[in-house]
């Protein structure tokens, strides 16, 4: 069995697209685990990672994506487990059985986890796995990640890189400075602008907001963020609003700029300070299937919540992963030898 850790020295990097890239690619049967999680979701009680649930329901690497994850803090870990280490290898052997190639998602940054030895290295010396590094930006960034992973060369047993979010006119360039550094080069992902976008469903998750009307249109898609705190005719005039697939951020006693939202369309309206408005205007998002969304902060806290919210991809979220697919130009070949 071939086991591989994706790294990266960036939070958004795309560890988990080059990790689906890669099982979809290598037509095996897949394990998958990420020790210390990243993206929460509270569902039937439990806590786990959207990436556990993605790829528990693609690939069938579990029947229970809780067991793929061993928590999303330290002191959580710590809590459950005196020796998180062993608590890994333990779900490791299990989860291992019968697989062709087995894939670790490492944490948010190289290092996350070092001190509970769930980090890239350590536990690539306690598998005997192949690290391979996930690096995107501007070329200069590039540079500045290739040039400090070469530096880990001698520890890390380091498999090579894969380049996400670069167009494919700039990947000769950015190629010829990877082999300067003796690095391998694995391939490249080409910009997928459909991972940028949120179902509205999930955002009311994230933020766990209560759906008062609207609830048949809550796959719908978000890719714009809109405060509306002008009055409503400013609000149609502004150029922001006339984006497409938005979502409008306002207060639940804005009856006008609510009223006008849904008139005009949008993706979703979140309703803040907990107020809701008048059933007249639940009726009319119903009949729409613009969902609404009541939280309980106020306007400011709640768009910088939404600001902070990471895109992922959810399992019914077919169109994002055949994107995927399309855009990877990855050596497989080169990555299970």
């Amino acid at each position: 069995m071939k086991n591989i850790i994706i790294s990266g020295l960036d939070e958004k990097s795309g560890k988990t697209v080059a990790a689906y890239a890669i099982a979809k690619l290598a037509n095996k049967k897949v394990g998958y685990m990420k020790p210390i999680g990243d993206n929460v979701i509270y569902k039937d009680k439990k806590l786990m990672d959207y990436d556990t649930i993605l790829f528990t329901e693609i690939f069938g690497v579990s029947e229970n994506p809780e067991e793929l994850c061993l928590g999303m803090h330290h002191s959580k870990i710590l809590h459950f487990y005196k020796e998180p280490a062993e608590e890994f290898m333990r779900r490791y052997k299990k989860l291992a059985e019968n697989k062709e190639l087995f894939i670790i998602e490492g944490g948010e940054f190289l290092w996350k986890g070092s001190s509970i030895s769930l980090d890239a290295h350590s536990i690539s010396k306690k598998i005997d796995a192949d690290v391979i590094f996930v690096i995107s930006g501007d070329y200069h960034e590039i540079l500045d990640e290739i040039y400090y992973i070469s530096k880990l060369k001698e520890d890390l047993p380091i498999k090579g890189v894969i380049l996400n979010k670069v167009n494919e006119e700039d990947v000769d360039k950015i190629k010829e400075s990877i082999e300067k550094f003796r690095i391998k080069y694995l391939g490249f992902i080409t910009p997928v602008r459909k991972l940028r976008a949120m179902k509205v469903r999930y955002i009311a998750e994230k933020l766990f907001a209560k759906v008062v009307a609207g609830e048949n249109g809550l796959n719908k898609y978000v890719e714009n963020v809109f405060i509306a705190a002008l009055s409503a005719p400013e609000i149609r005039r502004h150029p922001d609003f006339k984006k497409e697939n938005k979502l409008i951020i306002t207060g639940g006693d804005r009856s006008d700029v609510i009223t006008a939202c849904i008139e005009d369309g949008t993706s979703g309206i979140i309703l803040t300070n907990n107020i809701i408005p008048s059933a007249n205007i639940l009726a009319k998002a119903n009949e729409k299937a613009i969902p609404l969304l009541s939280v309980r902060p106020d306007t400011y806290s709640v768009a910088k919540l939404v600001e902070n919210i990471q895109p992922v991809i959810l399992p019914d979220e077919k169109e994002k992963l055949e994107e995927i697919e399309k855009a990877a130009n990855i050596d497989i070949e080169a990555i299970l030898e």
